[in-house]
Order: structure tokens, then sequence, then C-alpha cells
């Protein structure tokens, strides 16, 4: 988990917090924030910071813990973890689909 963790960290770090502060605040949400495509951006980041702080508490708790009877005591941060994954996964494709939707169906 530790190392599926670091890919995922690079990828984020390399590419999508780049192209989202290069390309969707200055031609999405700051001249039109209030539009869907702003929206569902914002929901998307807000999503993807939830689900890195949550990955990363779990994955260091466990990485650093020799005993891992109390993995059960978190599944309920598991749970949280898992739902903010998804809406970030969700959100991140309404995204896709707004920005290269058009483009794919012409």
């Amino acid at each position: 988990m530790s190392v599926a963790l670091v890919l995922h960290l690079i990828m984020i770090f390399v590419i999508m917090i780049p192209s989202f502060i290069l390309a969707v605040v200055p031609m999405f949400i700051i001249p039109a924030p209030l539009e869907s495509a702003s929206i569902v951006a914002i929901v998307h980041g807000i999503a993807g910071i939830t689900t890195i702080v949550f990955g990363v508490g779990l994955v260091s708790t466990w990485r650093f813990n020799k005993d891992f009877t109390g993995c059960y005591k978190r599944k309920k941060y598991m749970l949280i973890t898992i739902t903010a994954w998804i809406t970030t996964l969700v959100f991140g494709i309404i995204l896709y689909a707004i920005f290269y939707g058009p483009a794919l169906i012409s």
C-alpha cells in the first residue's frame, strides 16, 4: 500500500496539480466561478484533497505499526476514504466529459 500511495502522490504532484493550477483555475474558475465546470472542478479538488489526507493517514498508521489488529478500529476511516475516493473519481470523470466530451462526439 505504501508503494501504491507513493506512486499515486507522484501522479498527483506531477500531472494533476499543475494541470489544475495552470489550466482549470485561470480558464474556468476565475472567469466564471459559478459555471458547472468550475463547480465540478472545485468539488473534485476538495474531494481529492480529502482523499489524499485520509489515504496518507491510513497508510502511515499501518506502515509504522507492527501490530495489524488495529485495522478493524480504522474501518470508519476506511469507509470515509473510499467514499471520498469514489466522489473524486466520479467528479473527475464528469470534469473530463465536460472538457473533452464535445471533441469526442464530433
